[in-house]
Formats: C-alpha cells, sequence, structure tokens
C-alpha cells in the first residue's frame, strides 16, 4: 500500500469509529433516556399507589382492656395475640435516651438523609449484586434500611412478605420511604417509627415495650434501659430479655458503642448527640434488672364467663383488644383470696377419701346484686382437674339445695306456711316411662306427722317430694324461673325436688339472694341479650383511654319485688333455724356460731340404680345467706365422676362457713327483720294433703283466710318461734333490729360526717312501728336531692346504704333520711358531708357489705 493511500485508510477506519462511537452514544443515551423514563414511571407507579400513612391508622393503639377489682387491684389485661400491646404516646413522652439510642443503631444519618440511608444502601447493594463480595449468594448479604424504610417495611409491607428480599419490595420501600420523607417532618416519622416497631414479646411501641420490661413509661428510661429497648428491633425473638437477658445485654453494650461512636450526630431540633464517656460507661457495668408485670389473671372464671362477654356486648371486640379501657369490675380480690384458699383448705382435707378434686364458690350481695367473690374452680392452671371450666355455670344436679324453693311456692300457692303438718311415711311415685320411683330420707327412717319447718330444716327428702306433687312441677318451674333460675327448659317431675334437674351454682345463689332480700331482685339491667330483667352485677363503671367514664352501673342499676316479703321470711326463718335442724344435723349442726344465717346443704345422688356407680355421690353444695351477702359453694369433679365417703357438710358447709365468717370479719351486719304482716298463728293452710297446723309463722292476710278450715296438731307442739336459740344465735320469729311492729318512728344518720370519698356507707337506723320503708338521698352544691335508694326493710343501727361519690366536683353535700310509717307518719334526718376537702377517709369495700 502506498503512503498516499495509508491516510485514507486511517480517515475511513476513523469514521467507522466515529460512526460506531456515535451509534452506541445515540443507543446508550436513548437506553438511558429509556431507564430513566422506566425509573420515573415505576416511581410514579409506587408513589400513585401509596395510601398516605394517616389513612392506615399508622398510630392506631392495640390496647386492651385492663380488668381491675371494686378497689383498683389490676386482675388481667387482654392482649391481641396477632396485634400484641401497643400504646403510641408523642415524640415528647419519649426519653431523650431512647431517642439518642435508636438514631445511633438503627440511622445515624436519620435527620440528614432523604429518607434513605445511601451508605447502608451502597454497602448492602455490594453485598447483595458484587460477584466480588464476601457474601457471594445473591441477595443474601446485610441489608441496608433507614429508619424511615424499617417503617415502610413494617406498615406497608404485610406481615408474610417482610422476610422476602426481591428487587422490586426494595425498590417499593425506597420509593415509599422517599415519599414519605417528602411529605412529613423527621419528628413524626420517628414518633411513628418508635410506636410501631417490635420489641419482642407482645410489646408493639416503646412505651408498651417500658411497661412490659420495665414497668414504667418511655419518657422514664435510663440509658441502660433505653439501649437494651433500642438492640431489640434487631432480632426480636433472640433479643427480648426476659428470656434471652444475657443476649439482650450484650446487644445493649453494642448499641452503647454505637452512641460512642456516633456522638456528635444531630437528633431532634438540631441538637447533637453527646452523651459522655462517663455516662456509656456506667450504663456498660449497669446490672439489667427487669421489673416486668407480667399480664396477670386473677379471677379468671369472673373474667372470662362474666366480665369478658360483657364488654364484647356493649363496645366489640375492639372494646376488649384495642381500646384501651379501664375496667372496675364488684370483684374484692381480697375476698376473692380467701375463698380461694378455703375451698383449697377444705378440697385438700377430703380429696383423698372422697375422690372429690374440684370445687366452686361465689359471694352475692343482696343489697346490690353485685358479685363479690367468684371463684369457678380449685386451680385455674390445672388441666388434671379440669381446671378451666367454670363450675359456677355448669350444669349440675342441685341434691336438696333446690328445696327452699319447692316451699316457697307452696307457701306462695297453696296456702301452706312452716307450721303446716304432713305425713313423712313411705311414698311411690310412677314415672312417665312406667318405672315406679321411692324417695327416702337421709337417714332412712320415716318421722309420721312432720310440720314443713322441720322437713325443711332437716332436708327431709319425702316431704319435700310431696311438696312438689300437692304445689304442682309446673308451678314451681314458673317461680324459679321468675326468681333467675335459666336452666328449666324441659319437663320435670316430682323429683325436682330431691334433685331431679340440673342447675348451676350462679343461678341458685341469685336465688337465695332474692330470699335474703326479702324478695327483691336488685342488680343492673342485662347487658346481654336474653338474660334476666334484674341481673347479678359485674361491672361497676368503665373508662376509656382518656379516663372519661363511658359506663356507669349506678345507671342501670333495677330492682323488682320478685316475691312477697313475707314468704321470703318464712323460709329464712326456716332456714336459719337451729331447732328445726335436730333429726338430721343435730340441733344447730350446720348454724354458724355467732350469726344468724340461714344455711342448706344439698347432696346429690345422680347415678342410675342399675349402674356400677349406684348410691355414689355426684357433687355437694352448701349456700349461706343474711341479708348481707348470700355464700354459695360447690364441691364435686368437673369431668362427674363419683365421689364417696362424704357429705354436704364436709367440703361444702365448711368452706361456705369459712368464706362468709372471713367476708364479714369484726362487722356485725344485718339480720332477718319480721315483717309487720308475719304472725304467729295455728291457723295455717291444709289443702293438697296437709293434715293439721302447728303453731309458727303466718301471713296475716292467709291467716284470716284459713282460720275456718285450720286443724292443730297437738300430737307434737314443737317449740314456740322466738325463743332464744342455745348458741346465743336469735332464733326465727324474733325481730332482732329492733323494728317491725311496735318501737317508736327513727330516723338517725350515726355515719359519716365530715370528709368523704369514694363509695361511702351510710350507717344509722331507720324504724317505725308500722314500717313502710325509708329512702336515701343526696344534696349537692345545685341544690337538687337525688335518690340513692329505697328500701322497705327495718334497720337499727346497720347499715343503710352506700353512696358513690366517683365524678363529683368538690364541695359541701348533705345526706337525707326518710323513713316512710304505713300510717302516713314520717320521720327525716340530715347530714352535711365535704366532697374534695380535708383528708377523706378511704373508701370501703367488702368485707363490709356496702348496701345501695
Amino acid at each position: 500500500m502506498s503512503r498516499s493511500e495509508r491516510p485514507r485508510k486511517r480517515h475511513r477506519i476513523l469514521g467507522v469509529l466515529v460512526f460506531s462511537v456515535g451509534t452506541v452514544a445515540a443507543a446508550l443515551t436513548a437506553f438511558l433516556a429509556i431507564a430513566v423514563g422506566v425509573v420515573l414511571s415505576t416511581y410514579d407507579e409506587h408513589a400513585n399507589a401509596m395510601q398516605p400513612p394517616d389513612d392506615l391508622f399508622i398510630n392506631r393503639p392495640y390496647d386492651g382492656a385492663r380488668i381491675y377489682d371494686r378497689n383498683g387491684e389490676l386482675l388481667y389485661e387482654f392482649v391481641d395475640e396477632q396485634n400484641g400491646l401497643r400504646r403510641p404516646v408523642p415524640l415528647s413522652e419519649m426519653s431523650p435516651n431512647i431517642i439518642a439510642a435508636t438514631i445511633a443503631t438503627e440511622d445515624a444519618t436519620f435527620f440528614t438523609n432523604a429518607g434513605v440511608n445511601i451508605r447502608g444502601l451502597a454497602r448492602a447493594t455490594w453485598e447483595n449484586f458484587s460477584p466480588w463480595a464476601a457474601q457471594t449468594e445473591y441477595l443474601q448479604g446485610t441489608g441496608g434500611s433507614s429508619i424511615t424504610q424499617q417503617l415502610v417495611k413494617n406498615v406497608y409491607i404485610p406481615q408474610e412478605e417482610r422476610s422476602e428480599r426481591s428487587i422490586e419490595r426494595k425498590i417499593k420501600e425506597t420509593v415509599y420511604a422517599l415519599e414519605i420523607t417528602r411529605h412529613h417532618t423527621k419528628e413524626q416519622i420517628l414518633e411513628w417509627y418508635l410506636n410501631q416497631i417490635s420489641y419482642g414479646g407482645i410489646y408493639y411501641g416503646i412505651e408498651a415495650a417500658s411497661y412490659g420490661y420495665f414497668n414504667k413509661s418511655a419518657k422514664d428510661l435510663t440509658l441502660a434501659e433505653a439501649a437494651l429497648l433500642a438492640g431489640i428491633p434487631q432480632s426480636p425473638s433472640e433479643l427480648e430479655p426476659v428470656n434471652h437477658l444475657e443476649a439482650s445485654v450484650e446487644r445493649r453494650n453494642q448499641v452503647l458503642e454505637l452512641v460512642r461512636l456516633h456522638r456528635g450526630t444531630t437528633l431532634l431540633n438540631g441538637e447533637l448527640l453527646a452523651i459522655t464517656d462517663e455516662e456509656i460507661n456506667a450504663a456498660i457495668a449497669e446490672e439489667a434488672v427487669l421489673q416486668p408485670p407480667g399480664i396477670s389473671l386473677r379471677a379468671p372464671h369472673f373474667i372470662f364467663t362474666q366480665v369478658k362477654p360483657q364488654i364484647e356486648a356493649m363496645y366489640g371486640k375492639e372494646g376488649l383488644y384495642e381500646q384501651g379501657l379501664s375496667v372496675r369490675t364488684s370483684i374484692d380480690i381480697g375476698l376473692q383470696d380467701q375463698s380461694q384458699v378455703a375451698m383449697e383448705k377444705w378440697i385438700k382435707e377430703f380429696e383423698n377419701i372422697s375422690n372429690s378434686r374440684n370445687g366452686a364458690a361465689v359471694i352475692v350481695s343482696p343489697w346490690t346484686g353485685e358479685i363479690w367473690s367468684y371463684v369457678g374452680s380449685r386451680d385455674y392452671s390445672r388441666e388434671d382437674i379440669q381446671g378451666r371450666n367454670d363450675n359456677l355455670v355448669a350444669l349440675n344436679s342441685p341434691g336438696s339445695s333446690f328445696k327452699p324453693f319447692i316451699y316457697l311456692t307452696a307457701f306462695m300457692n297453696i296456702g301452706w306456711g312452716p307450721g303446716t303438718v304432713i305425713v313423712d311415711e313411705p311414698t311411690r311415685f310412677r314415672e312417665s316411662d312406667g318405672t315406679v320411683f321411692q324417695p327416702s330420707n337421709p337417714n332412712g327412717k320415716y318421722n309420721g306427722r312432720i310440720s314443713l319447718r322441720d322437713s325443711l330444716g332437716n332436708s327431709l327428702n319425702i316431704p319435700a317430694f310431696k311438696a312438689a306433687q300437692a304445689t304442682g312441677v309446673p308451678t314451681i318451674v314458673a317461680t324459679a324461673k321468675n326468681m333467675g333460675f335459666t336452666t328449666l327448659n324441659s319437663t320435670y317431675g316430682p323429683s325436682i325436688a330431691i334433685g331431679g334437674v340440673d342447675l348451676t351454682a350462679m343461678d341458685l345463689a341469685y336465688g337465695y339472694s332474692i330470699l335474703a332480700s326479702g324478695g327483691l331482685a336488685r342488680g343492673s339491667a342485662p347487658l346481654l341479650e336474653g338474660g334476666r330483667e334484674v341481673e347479678p352485677i359485674a361491672i361497676l363503671s368503665i373508662t376509656d383511654r382518656h379516663g372519661q367514664m363511658i359506663y356507669n352501673v349506678d345507671d342501670h342499676r333495677r330492682e323488682k319485688r320478685i316475691i312477697d316479703p313475707e314468704y321470703a321470711f318464712m323460709v329464712s326463718s326456716i332456714l336459719s333455724d337451729p331447732r328445726a335442724q335436730c333429726i338430721t344435723f343435730g340441733c344447730g349442726g350446720i348454724q354458724i356460731p355467732g350469726r344468724q344465717v340461714a344455711v342448706k346443704t344439698g347432696t346429690s345422688e345422680p347415678y342410675d340404680p342399675k349402674s356400677p356407680d349406684k348410691g355414689k355421690i355426684g357433687e355437694t353444695w352448701a349456700f349461706g345467706y343474711t341479708p348481707d351477702m348470700v355464700v354459695g359453694v360447690w364441691a364435686g369433679n368437673s369431668d362427674n365422676s363419683p365421689i364417696t365417703n362424704i357429705y354436704s357438710t364436709s367440703i361444702s358447709y365448711r368452706a361456705m362457713r369459712d368464706i362468709l365468717l372471713n367476708a364479714y370479719g369484726t362487722w356485725r351486719g344485718n339480720t332477718f327483720v319480721q315483717p309487720p304482716n308475719v304472725v304467729e298463728s295455728t291457723s295455717c293452710g291444709t289443702a293438697n294433703g296437709a293434715v293439721a297446723c302447728r303453731r309458727d309463722l303466718v301471713r296475716k292476710t292467709d291467716e284470716q283466710k284459713n282460720q275456718r278450715t285450720a286443724v292443730v296438731d297437738a300430737s307434737q307442739p314443737g317449740a314456740e318461734s322466738g325463743s332464744q336459740a342455745g348458741d346465743g344465735s336469735t332464733a326465727p320469729g324474733t325481730n332482732p333490729g329492733g323494728s317491725g311492729a311496735g318501737g317508736a318512728l327513727n330516723a338517725t344518720i350515726s355515719s359519716p360526717s365530715g370528709p368523704v370519698s369514694g363509695t361511702v356507707t351510710i350507717r344509722g337506723t331507720a324504724t317505725a312501728p308500722r314500717m313502710a320503708g325509708y329512702t336515701l338521698q343526696w344534696r349537692g352544691p345545685d341544690g337538687a336531692w337525688r335518690t340513692i335508694g329505697s328500701w322497705s326493710v327495718s334497720v337499727a343501727n346497720g347499715t343503710l346504704g352506700a353512696w358513690s361519690t366517683s365524678g363529683l366536683p368538690p364541695g359541701e353535700y348533705a345526706i337525707r333520711l326518710t323513713v316512710r310509717d304505713a300510717s302516713g307518719g314520717s320521720d327525716s334526718s340530715t347530714v352535711s358531708v365535704t366532697i374534695g376537702g380535708g383528708d377523706a377517709p378511704a373508701p370501703t369495700s367488702p368485707p363490709a357489705p356496702q348496701p345501695r
């Protein structure tokens, strides 16, 4: 090739190169333009699809309802198993220590970056994509997320996708982080993050974690505590300190070194992280002391059977798990614990010889219908006894404990009374299937002519069976339903009187509370559909997370007359009469020393006479009541396995006795007051198989009606009513309150006086020659009188009522008592008190009963 041709060739090659480079450059430019377009399109697509954080309830709390006893003792806190506990607080209520530790650990450039940690992202890119990185597995290097990106992951990425690593998810996180940073302040983002992140276990957000591990607010965290918590989000399951304390302390010290490393980092309001070496070294040397309050669970059956359904009925599941409700219940945890101890003591005493391994107990106030104690089983946590079963609402054969309601119905409907005499003799009854049933008495003997007082007091089966036949089973069922029994939905025979029916201990206790109150059902309007017209009270008040009361039982209390007080008193007089127990128990054998208590026991024998378990016992029962409280006890086995070698006086009666005495303590309480319309007479009803009358209690109007037909029985006259029993207790028929027929019209308030607060017990005397009733009222600074309650009983130097002062403003108040006589006369008494002035006495609670 000639020299002249060589330049031409070079020019052609250069031209080709220039053309090629130009073409490549154009292609690259086009590619970059397309890439930029794709990136912008992808960015816009994600940005447009992003919901604003506020729309996602990003600060939505998951704060379960806290359940307290009547005096403010925490019983339980409901926790959503999926969402845990979350209690959002503003950044201003978080310790600067937790802010510094979090920034130093998670994202030191947080206050200066655009929402993405560039250095961390570059490191993560190298580790995940570079073939020269130490980590060679694709997408298996470390993460590079900023605080904002972590927030995005926790709020926008579904739980099941968070552990996955993909380019698409990382792009979405990055776009969302940039957008959140563009539209919200760094302070708001940090607040969201600290309220959302998992700190292990059930705790989400720094406030829940602070209380969960240190039992303090986030604003009070020390540097060492804050560093420990700030280290948990790296691996919540492996670093939560309750189960991994050593690992969490090691991580805490790493966090503290990061705080040392990043001193000078920008924090809130432009301030710099300025924690000294001395403070850091002291925090590293500090022993980690956890003070977790734990999720206590006290009175579990009460919470899950009574309280939980009522909260759900009013506020749904959100009320249980999200709304931060504070629920004050009627339970007194002191009485609850005493009841649990009594049950354990007597079950343990007899379980080896009897195979009776479980039990339940309840205390109900007849004055208010409030449930004071609710022990559903011997031990909620014991699987071997089916401890989670609530035996207070389980169906079981009541044995003789239903008999008082048989006799009550007879008194009300066929004119019989405590002095009515029937014949205790062999009796046969043909069942609907053709089989013949023959009841027998506990001692296997027959007593001939016997009064209803002695029949019920001695718990004799044949007289009760005859009473059911004479009265009519449908009438008995109707009476029982009217008294709150909720399970009588079948067809029954006369054996209903001696255990031929299944009932719950709670229904029996409620029925006895009506007898104890003189025939009144007291409680609240039902919170559940299909409930009684007047329900026992489990919840006293509910406040929301802001402290505003949203439910107060005082606005829903109800009182309804179910039976006439004369008939209730007749039953109570029998069950509290020690002379009516001599045949079966020995005279006064089931009385409670020093107190007038109506007592009824029961023993069930539910097994088929032809089965191998013939003659074995299903369970035992005991109920004791006064005008102040009802105590009910069941003892047996949740799996219905039989028990032997035991009586109702072994576990049930002894536990009931101890629970009642513990509840009263040194307080004397009230006794049964004979209504003015009850007199002693030999003119009782003798229809439907009765043979004669003995002198005993009769309603005055029934006496006049029965005078023509009554036949006086002189064969066994029995003791007169109204005498003193040998143990010093007042026998039925007396007027221990000092009121009723006779006595002066008297309205006296003896207490309170001066400063008061909480629930105030009002004591004094309310009596009249012909007592019609009394009313308690209060007057506030506005001058208006408001009613506390009205009652038809007499009270002599006892508890008149209780007044809740919760929510009332400070000032001068007055309490007025007005007593009314049936003849039209009245007397009143007024005392002045102060709310919010001086040192008010602590509010009382059971064991000093608080009638309303």
